[in-house]
């Protein structure tokens, strides 16, 4: 039993190494970049939704790493050299962790694929330390869990990046100084028609917040996104109880609109001065961050998870994803 904790121990270093190597290229990239490297698009949305710079998070992670390593390497492969510090650190590390992973659940919907591959570092080395670590440590994640769950999150900000990390292309309008955002997919054909309106139709500024991969936008006068996040657009709908789209969100200096289905929205874009404030009925305007939705009759609007493609084409499927 002693050998196999040694062996355990043993095994521990490389897997602390690897991670400090990793997080230290990590940082090295983000310096040289100016961004993290990300594995999947979820690492983007978890980035954009977090106020601490992911450098400060990759430096914290390397010297935790480090630490265990020398700590693990000071012992000499056996568990009663092991200092204190390793044991407390590993059980720190899940803790943390444990808010990480609820808030990529909980908050962002998405996951970030670096963060689970250090997560699965800190729950192996957790897991060779023994039995009297492991089932404390998963006590604490799971506390520390619950906890993160049982908070109110649903709070979405009515400005800044709640809707521009995930806008795909802006147009701007010839008559109006409000901001739509429009939320659609590519396979929903009543987004097809209200995407489709807008080439006969420039007086509304519109930016297009795609919940899927859309590579192009079959649409005159339009000006690309650097980059964006589709997942981040879905999250956001979640996150205000909206599951059918098309939506159409309308941000001016007294607050937002929110009109959901493609008669609200082509009324709404279709109209001459195209209201600053509330806008036609079908709509309610609130001042932020407050909203009101509305109701949506299913043959209005598309489910958030469902395909409803049908014959009559348009714009959207035009993009392509």
């Amino acid at each position: 039993m002693l050998n196999k904790k040694n062996k355990a121990l043993q095994l521990g270093q490389p897997i602390a190494l690897l991670a400090s190597l990793l997080i230290a290229g990590q940082i090295g990239f983000t310096l040289y970049q100016g961004t993290p490297f990300c594995l999947n698009e979820g690492c983007r949305v978890v980035e954009q939704l977090t106020k601490v710079s992911p450098l400060v998070f990759n430096l914290i992670g390397l010297v935790f790493f480090q630490a265990i390593f020398w700590g693990l390497r000071s012992s000499r492969n056996e568990m009663r050299r092991l200092p204190q510090f390793v044991k407390t650190l590993l059980l720190a590390g899940l803790a943390v962790e444990a808010v990480l992973i609820s808030f990529q659940y909980l908050v962002a919907h998405a996951f970030c694929a670096y963060c689970l591959g250090i997560f699965a570092c800190i729950v192996v080395l957790n897991l060779l330390i023994g039995f009297k670590q492991a089932v404390p440590g998963l006590f604490l994640f799971g506390v520390v869990s619950l906890a993160f769950a049982s908070l109110e999150l649903n709070q979405i900000k009515t400005g800044g990046q709640a809707f521009t990390t995930g806008v795909l292309a802006s147009r701007p309008g010839t008559a109006s100084t409000a901001e739509n955002f429009l939320f659609f997919s590519s396979v929903c054909t009543h987004c097809e028609r209200v995407i489709a309106s807008l080439k006969t139709n420039d007086r509304p500024t519109v930016h297009f917040n795609p919940i899927d991969q859309v590579k192009e936008l079959d649409l005159p006068k339009i000006t690309r996104s650097s980059s964006y996040v589709s997942a981040s657009n879905k999250a956001l709908l979640t996150a205000l109880g909206i599951d059918q789209i098309p939506v159409l969100i309308t941000r001016t200096p007294e607050g937002l609109s929110i009109r959901q289905g493609e008669a609200a929205i082509l009324a709404h874009l279709g109209k001459p001065g195209l209201a600053e404030t509330g806008g036609p009925s079908g709509a309610s305007a609130v001042p932020a961050p407050q909203t009101i939705i509305p109701g949506l009759e299913s043959k209005d609007g598309c489910s958030v998870a469902t395909d409803c493609t049908d014959a009559s084409g348009g714009a959207s499927r035009q993009s392509g994803r």
